[in-house]
């Protein structure tokens, strides 16, 4: 009776037409470019007391570094919070600036009703209909004017894709952030309202602030 192989040789020193196989495994070790960075003890005693003094001790030092600062009040909405210049608040509408150089076009609105920005627009939120300019009643400077323009700001994700959109520069976004109201039907700004100049200008911040 044949007896079974030997699991030290691998179990295959009796089978027929086979060799045994010996795998070599080195243990790895990282090359002298290689920095192993250690940024608390290993795990034991003295990493449990490293968290427990070390680490308390750290967070303490940045409370106590603070701890003679007095307190800032901001007096709002006295005191308006100031933001930084590419900051994305209310939208406006613009006309063409009463100028020498812009001639007849000087009042006239720069928005042609084009709808691009609400082709851009990713919320849905601007509804734009167009008609067109007459002899007798010019709006814009172009073929057509926006007979409606308006803007749901409860819907607005401030994305500023509409003012890149505009080939005119007609819609442009603020710095006015006060947006905040009672009734959702107030927040649908019309073209009256965007075209009117905000009642408060928002500080901005100053440059290194």
């Amino acid at each position: 009776m044949a007896s079974p192989p030997n699991s030290e040789d691998g179990g295959a020193a009796g089978a027929p037409g086979t060799s045994a196989a010996t795998l070599n495994v080195a243990a790895w070790s990282p090359g002298d470019d290689v920095i192993e960075v250690q940024r608390t003890p290993a795990p034991g005693p003295t990493r449990s007391t490293w968290r427990t003094f070390v680490e308390t001790l750290r967070g303490l030092g940045t409370t106590f570094g603070r701890f003679h600062e007095t307190p800032v009040t901001v007096q709002y909405p006295e005191e308006k919070t100031p933001v930084y210049p590419r900051f994305r608040g209310r939208h406006k509408l613009h006309r063409f600036e009463d100028t020498p150089q812009n001639g007849a076009q000087a009042g006239l609105e720069k928005c042609v009703g084009c709808s691009l920005c609400a082709a851009a627009c990713p919320a849905d939120c601007i509804r734009v209909v167009a008609a067109e300019n007459t002899p007798e009643h010019r709006v814009s400077a172009g073929e057509r004017y926006a007979e409606i323009y308006e803007i749901n700001l409860s819907r607005c994700i401030f994305c500023g894709y509409c003012e890149v959109a505009c080939p005119f520069d007609a819609i442009t976004m603020g710095h006015d952030y006060e947006l905040s109201d009672y009734d959702r039907t107030d927040l649908i700004f019309t073209k009256e309202m965007l075209l009117a100049e905000p009642l408060e200008r928002t500080p901005l911040r100053n440059e290194g602030e």
